[in-house]
């Protein structure tokens, strides 16, 4: 038989159901962070304008959504991408497959609905840089995971220092009350872009994402080494079988979540009243500041998540079946994801209901969970007859060279 022959996906016994409900939470982190981009702000824009920040309420939210959102669930998606990783690759050389060329194929696949969805549909793609960033984990498969932890350990050593200098001199260079404004070409084409998401056709919106795109994928290379940090992480994890045998490391869960926590709620606090300070000092040097310490403070943070789940799942078999929706959301993580643009675009943008700008903060967060609320029950429904989400079927068929049947098979008595 040929290697595409063999190769076939991941049946749903082979399934670990904890990964899918975390995976399910991400998607409700994500959509969080992502949410004041669609309805508000140009991708481009770093913060938000003051005067969305006006209300008491809305100021709650913004700290709320900095301090235990931003930057801690693009990690974790990025820590379950190097770890589903190293369970594929792991599978496929259990069946005698050389995995390489299975899994370039599937980083293809992914990097094309990257490129699509950040040019036709929403600037913020994460897919594109895992794609790229997924073609040099492939580069590390055969470390043995304490070669993979001294990576991990080195990359964020080496971010960490470069993001305290970076960080120490701004906060050195920025005047009190005053600070450095946007160039007055960047801001007039920042607002140019708002309104025409906000009011403007499709095409008058794609105009301006197709140049925004190439500006958000050349900044979005700044972030690489902690996607490829999280990545590595993953693949150690994996390779250790973490995840496979949970109980085993329910120490371990219990060590991340006794540090991550109470070090990451504490830095990421710190990091959310400064960063809001700043913005209402309207110095724009203390908020780069702020930002470029949250870049180390975020996967701190994550890590004490990942660690809480991980716990409380071999705690508690009634929470094991309480995420069970969620589960069914992270099995169709991608058409998830993607579906989150799709209904924020056309629910924020001048060519669907040209909400853009008129939705607060604190309304934000609602619409986030009521929208991630939608998907769970979705999800749930489309597995009852389906074996896989739309886009994780083409995502098989395009990885694998065949169409795996789509129907749930009827169960044999």
């Amino acid at each position: 038989m040929t290697q595409t022959t063999d190769a076939r996906p991941v049946s749903e016994s082979e399934r670990i159901h904890a990964l899918d409900a975390l995976r399910g939470i991400a998607l409700l982190g994500i959509l969080m962070v992502n949410m004041a981009s669609f309805k508000g702000l140009s991708t481009l824009e770093m913060f938000p304008r003051l005067e969305s920040l006006a209300q008491p309420v809305d100021r709650i939210a913004f700290w709320f959504i900095q301090a235990l959102f931003m930057g801690k669930f693009y990690p974790i998606f990025a820590f379950l991408f190097g770890l589903g990783f190293a369970l594929q690759t792991g599978r496929l050389e259990a069946r005698g497959l050389n995995p390489t060329g299975i899994m370039l194929r599937r980083l293809l696949a992914l990097l094309a609905f990257g490129a699509f969805h950040g040019l036709f549909i929403w600037t913020g793609d994460v897919l594109l840089i895992y794609a790229l960033s997924g073609m040099v984990l492939l580069l590390f498969r055969n470390f043995s995971p304490r070669a993979v932890l001294y990576w991990v350990l080195g990359l964020w050593g080496i971010q960490s220092l470069c993001c305290l200098s970076c960080s120490g001199l701004l906060f050195v260079s920025a005047p009190s009350g005053t600070g450095a404004a946007q160039s007055d070409f960047l801001a007039a084409y920042i607002e140019q872009g708002r309104q025409a998401y906000a009011t403007g056709s499709y095409w008058e919106a794609q105009k301006f994402r197709f140049i925004e795109w190439l500006l958000m994928f050349t900044n979005a290379i700044f972030f690489t080494p902690n996607v490829l940090m999280m990545f590595l992480l993953g693949l150690y994890f994996g390779k250790l079988g973490v995840f496979e045998r949970l109980r085993e490391y329910r120490r371990l869960m219990l060590w991340l979540m006794g540090i991550g926590l109470p070090v990451g709620l504490a830095t990421n606090g710190l990091y959310a009243t400064g960063l809001l300070n700043a913005l209402r000092a309207e110095n724009e040097l203390l908020r780069y500041a702020w930002l470029t310490l949250g870049i180390i403070f975020g996967p701190i943070l994550a890590l004490g998540y990942v660690g809480a789940f991980g716990w409380l799942w071999t705690a508690s078999e009634g929470l094991q079946r309480a995420l069970s929706p969620v589960a069914a959301a992270g099995r169709m993580a991608l058409t998830n994801y993607l579906m989150q643009s799709v209904i924020c675009t056309l629910l924020f943008y001048g060519y669907g209901l040209g909400l853009h700008g008129k939705v607060g903060v604190a309304q934000g967060v609602g619409l986030t969970v009521l929208i991630w609320g939608v998907q769970v029950a979705w999800s749930t429904l489309w597995l009852t007859r389906y074996q896989y989400g739309p886009m994780e079927w083409l995502w098989r068929s395009l990885t694998y060279g065949k169409r795996p049947p789509m129907r749930r098979l009827p169960e044999t008595t």
